[in-house]
């Protein structure tokens, strides 16, 4: 069969805004590091008061938004579902995708702002979120197209849209037209909060329709209520038949039915983590959709986090630096 897209992504639609700040700011604000915490438009934008004249750096993103759109510079082919505002952040959205070449669908949502994230990055590299959906918790069962879904390869669904019943109900229409047409599921658990907070509904989703899990082990190990990496993985892999968790610099695990597999991780300077399980999930989702085994998908994947931890902001600036067959052979990433 011949397909429109590799990956069609499901998820929220956000405006980044990165500012370098300290543990002591955290701390002093109440801010559990490492995290994404959903907060009103008032809590945001009262720390980004706080936050006035430091240098920051502004994008589109949002997680599976992100993964579009490192498949695009990858060289696949990917379409997005999210919802905007009819504002000059959506504006600046629709834009950013369609430069991107990711085909974007979803209609503005009249009287509520774009969704935006304050994306709060220390010393160590660590990236703490807070975020208002606005626009993007409006998303609906008419925001998501089932023909596309049907002439794509996978549907790959964030797993931050489990936050709110309505989002959730978005995930299940689409994830039934997926199964409907055939066509392959895949998850993110985005974030170790999703999974503590709406982890029934995730597990349930996961046991019933997943083909395939992304995760890190934190994530895995709030899943599972396991500590070890290997106990979190074999117990994912009892709800999935095909796991990737990232474990930082270490690489990834990977569980493939009864087999795991460990990619070695890449020794770069980690300057921004923002963004590196989006595109790990691009580098895997694009060798599956092309070809690759999936040890071979889990070595792209962590090769493009890799490019992204070396840099600011969520997104590739381009494409890869060197040919996917020198990725396999074993190129370094900043040896371009």
């Amino acid at each position: 069969m011949a397909y429109d897209y590799d990956v069609y992504a499901l998820g929220n639609a956000i405006v980044d805004t990165e500012i370098s700040v300290d543990d002591d700011f955290l701390s002093a604000n109440g801010l559990s590091k490492g995290t994404m915490t959903l907060v009103s438009e008032e809590r945001q934008a009262a720390l980004a008061h706080r936050l006035t004249g430091r240098p920051r750096h502004g994008a589109a993103g949002g997680s599976a938004a992100n993964t579009a759109v490192g498949i695009m510079q990858l060289g696949g082919k990917a379409a997005f579902a999210g919802k905007i505002g009819r504002d000059e952040d959506g504006a600046l959205y629709r834009r950013a995708m369609a430069e991107a070449g990711v085909a974007f669908e979803g209609d503005e949502a009249a009287g509520s702002p774009t969704g935006s994230a304050l994306i709060l990055v220390t010393p160590d590299a660590e990236r703490t979120m807070q975020t208002n959906l606005g626009a993007s918790s409006h998303l609906g069962a008419g925001d998501v197209d089932p023909g596309r879904i049907a002439r794509s390869q996978v549907l790959y669904v964030e797993g931050y849209l489990f936050a709110s019943p309505l989002t959730e109900a978005v995930v299940r229409h689409a994830m039934d037209a997926a199964a409907s047409a055939g066509t392959r599921i895949a998850l993110s658990l985005s974030d170790p909060s999703m999974v503590a907070n709406f982890g029934d509904a995730i597990r349930h989703a996961t046991r019933a329709k997943v083909d395939l899990l992304f995760c890190n082990e934190h994530e895995a190990a709030v899943y599972s209520g396991r500590e070890r990496r290997e106990e979190s993985l074999a117990e994912l892999a009892k709800d999935c038949p095909l796991v990737f968790m990232t474990v930082g610099k270490d690489g990834s695990l990977i569980a493939d039915g009864g087999e795991v597999t460990k990619v070695e991780g890449y020794d770069v300077p980690v300057v921004d983590t923002t963004g590196a399980g989006d595109l790990y999930a691009a580098g895997v989702l694009y060798g599956l959709t092309h070809g690759l085994s999936p040890a071979q998908s889990g070595k792209l994947g962590s090769f493009a986090a890799a490019l992204i931890v070396a840099q600011v902001g969520p997104r590739l600036a381009g494409p890869l630096p060197v040919p996917l067959e020198r990725i396999l052979d074993g190129a370094q990433p900043l040896d371009a």
